[in-house]
């Protein structure tokens, strides 16, 4: 089995700089998903519904495969009520 890893960018935004940097580059395993980003920085449940964007695009699924050298920004869901 090949234990590839790839490297990906992620940057956090507003409210949620409280669980990870700025900006960060990480080595991941390759075949990763957005989910590993929030069990890495621990982000807890109720802060999961936040927008991802992967190089610019919007990706609501959690389980979206990241790819070497993506930029991932995660910003805190829009409130509202």
């Amino acid at each position: 089995m090949n234990n590839t890893s790839i490297s990906v960018t992620v940057k956090f935004f507003a409210t949620l700089r409280q669980y990870g940097p700025d900006k960060e580059i990480l080595i991941i395993p390759e075949n990763s998903k957005v989910k590993i980003l929030f069990d890495k920085y621990s982000i807890p449940n109720d802060e999961r519904r936040a927008i991802i964007l992967v190089n610019g695009q919007p990706h609501k699924d959690l389980n979206t495969v990241l790819k070497h050298g993506d930029l991932i920004s995660i910003f805190p869901p829009i409130g509202g009520g």
